[in-house]
């Protein structure tokens, strides 16, 4: 009986990639229910759908198929965010380098957006819906780049305990 739950017995070794998979499900599945609740709330104009904009109509992404499946190509994202950021920075040390990330990440989806057919231009919005939207991807950010760098930077959490 021992030799089973010493298979689930952690071992202090963080399998990176594992581990930046678990970061961008959850932030995907958190952040796109914040996406979500921002939009019904007429927080923001682009609903959590909008990566999949090029694939399905308006009336497509507005439904309750099409919030599943943008909920769903979000936690992919999220999943390839969190990857790419654990490859690039993740020897980053504090929250700065995940805010900067969010940041950036919010300028290609908005910035390209656009052009790739994402995202709608946005002229003429009120301060609030585009707040909004920088806000959650700055937020967005700060959870994967904070949770990865905390994981691979804290030497504290590594040290023996001491005996008392």
């Amino acid at each position: 009986m021992s030799t089973i739950f010493r298979n689930f017995k952690r071992t202090g070794v963080t399998r990176p990639l594992r581990y930046a998979i678990n970061i961008g499900f959850f932030s995907g599945l958190f952040w796109s229910c914040a996406r979500m609740i921002s939009y019904y709330c007429n927080f923001t104009n682009e609903p959590v759908s909008f990566l999949i904009r090029n694939w399905l109509n308006e009336e497509q992404i507005l439904t309750g198929f099409g919030q599943t499946i943008g909920s769903l190509s979000f936690i992919a994202f999220s999943i390839v965010a969190s990857v790419l950021y654990m490859w690039f920075f993740r020897n980053l040390r504090g929250a700065w380098p995940g805010l900067w990330y969010g940041l950036g990440w919010w300028g290609i989806l908005f910035g390209i957006g656009p052009i790739l057919g994402f995202t709608h231009i946005q002229t003429g919005v009120g301060f609030t819906l585009a707040m909004t939207d920088l806000c959650l991807f700055i937020v967005w950010g700060l959870f994967i780049g904070y949770s990865i760098a905390f994981e691979f930077t804290d030497e504290a959490s590594r040290e023996p305990a001491k005996m008392t």
